[in-house]
């Protein structure tokens, strides 16, 4: 008869992890920073500079080669940050499946079972929204700051201070020239070889595109002043007449204080050139490392490198389930981003 430390395993949660998962979408952070495994805690990546390219220099015949310096190339070296939480069966719960392995009832204990993966399965959630935040707040405001549970740490990725824009008009003012603004900070940017294509903001910054008042002339004029403005033909607009295409992402995360926390803020606009801006880094944890062949431990790996950990509790009779990361963002095309801030 199978007891509750057969049927709880660290296996058995990734398994219905990665099939509850298997058809979602990846965020909108993991696909401009894919997941990349990192063996050990420390994190090193190289930023480059977007200087022009330099025309090669003169030289005579049989002479000794020039050394040309790497210009503005900064090396980053830095130790990840360690993520982990733990959760318990239900009393009650628990209660119940050795109740129906007693009876052998399998219909309810595979009912009982899936209520106590969704439970333990939300710590995985909670790692990947720890990524997205990550990912996210290094995009929108060039720097990471995590504090909780009496640890902190920054990192400050080096966006040039040049390129953290405030705009003269906010955005939400309808005289306000969004084209313009636009079309500066990509002219800006090409002048440094950098080739601006798209944007991120979320719906509070998107829906001031339908209301200013230039694009919603130019919208009326191209469509014979029978058209419906609205937010999507706004941003093809903006895309017609600047090459940049705008993203709107409105998910939201709860941080430490239980609070709603938009991942993208209201006042802020990300411009980017096409390809991956770095690498979402899942290092080594203590229990990958360490408790893979343990006795007293049952470890897994979920995703790219999250950690799942079970481990028998004798009295009373119980599963500890932990979830665990080393993870951190690298950033490695900081230099090529715009931050702008539209509400002045």
């Amino acid at each position: 008869m199978p007891t509750i430390y057969d049927l709880v395993t660290s296996s058995d949660v990734v398994a219905y992890w990665t099939q509850k998962n298997e058809n979602q979408q990846p965020l909108l952070g993991e696909t401009l920073f894919p997941n990349r495994r990192q063996l050990g805690t420390k994190l090193e990546w190289v930023k480059g500079a977007n200087n022009q390219p330099v025309a090669l220099r003169l030289s005579s015949y049989d002479a000794k080669a020039i050394r040309r310096d790497r210009q503005g190339i900064e090396k980053y070296d830095t130790e990840m940050p360690f993520f982990k939480e733990s959760m318990y069966i239900d009393e009650q719960m628990r209660q119940n499946l050795n109740n129906m392995i007693a009876a052998n009832n399998t219909q309810v204990i595979n009912q009982i079972l899936i209520n106590i993966y969704n439970d333990e399965v939300s710590l995985i959630d909670a790692s990947e929204i720890a990524l997205e935040r990550m990912r996210m707040e290094a995009l929108t405001t060039g720097t990471i700051t995590l504090s909780s549970n009496g640890q902190s740490y920054t990192y400050d990725y080096g966006v040039p201070a040049g390129h953290k824009k405030t705009v003269t008009t906010a955005w939400s003012t309808a005289s306000a020239d969004i084209i313009g603004d636009i079309n500066d900070y990509v002219e800006a940017m090409k002048a440094e070889g950098v080739n601006i294509t798209r944007a991120i903001c979320n719906s509070s910054v998107a829906k001031s595109f339908k209301t200013n008042t230039a694009l919603k002339n130019a919208i009326y004029v191209l469509a014979g002043g029978t058209v419906n403005v609205t937010t999507a033909r706004a941003i093809d607009y903006i895309y017609a007449e600047t090459g940049v295409m705008f993203y709107v992402y409105d998910n939201v995360y709860v941080n430490e204080a239980g609070t709603a926390v938009k991942y993208v803020p209201d006042d802020t606009v990300v411009l980017l050139p096409d390809g991956d801006l770095g690498y979402t880094n899942l290092g080594t944890t203590p229990e990958e490392s360490d408790l893979m062949n343990n006795l007293n431990a049952d470890v897994s790996i979920a995703g790219d490198g999250i950690a799942v950990t079970t481990s028998q509790i004798v009295d009373p009779v119980n599963v500890e389930t932990k979830v665990s990361m080393v993870a951190l963002p690298s950033f490695e095309m900081a230099d090529k981003v715009v931050i702008v801030d539209v509400t002045p």
